[in-house]
């Protein structure tokens, strides 16, 4: 269809990741956006690192919207390493879309995400995401880090409630 922007989820490609470097400024790691994480290339190399991408209908290239670097571990637990979208703010309609589509997709047991204690919208982004809850605090220097924790079951009682109560 002439026009229209298709957004997909791709695996990122080594060749990804300086475009992903350039365009996408704070992330879930680094939400002052100074700093850049040096595992990316490492995580796309690895099939760790997704990305939403939509097609320019004007031009018909590829741009990039997002990302989320992962880790499944061996215990089929979910751990969240970093996110992101473009732009000098984060876009939390990005960042839970591509969260959403790793617990989707992947069906871990758990996930989990450690977030900076002072990253206000990260926290808001992880605990707005059904079944992710905030179990602990942890200090790794020089900042207090929230540990949030996402089930299968705490997803199915958040989603199920929302029906319930849309019905009403």
């Amino acid at each position: 269809m002439e026009g229209e922007v298709g957004y997909e989820f791709v695996p990122a490609a080594p060749a990804d990741v300086p475009a992903l470097r350039s365009q996408i400024r704070v992330t879930m790691s680094h939400p002052e956006g100074r700093g850049r994480r040096a595992g990316y290339q490492a995580a796309a190399e690895r099939g760790e690192l997704l990305l939403l991408v939509h097609t320019d209908p004007r031009d018909r290239t590829r741009q990039l919207d997002g990302f989320v670097e992962w880790h499944m571990r061996v215990d089929d637990v979910l751990v969240l390493r970093d996110a992101g979208s473009v732009g000098e703010a984060p876009r939390p309609a990005i960042i839970k879309h591509l969260i959403g589509e790793l617990l989707r997709s992947l069906a871990p047991v758990k996930a989990v995400a450690k977030v900076r204690r002072d990253a206000t919208v990260w926290n808001e982004i992880i605990g707005s995401i059904p079944g992710f809850e905030l179990v602990g605090v942890e200090y790794r220097r020089p900042y207090w880090v929230n540990v949030w924790e996402w089930s299968r079951e705490r997803a199915a009682r958040a989603g199920g409630g929302r029906r319930r109560r849309a019905r009403r």
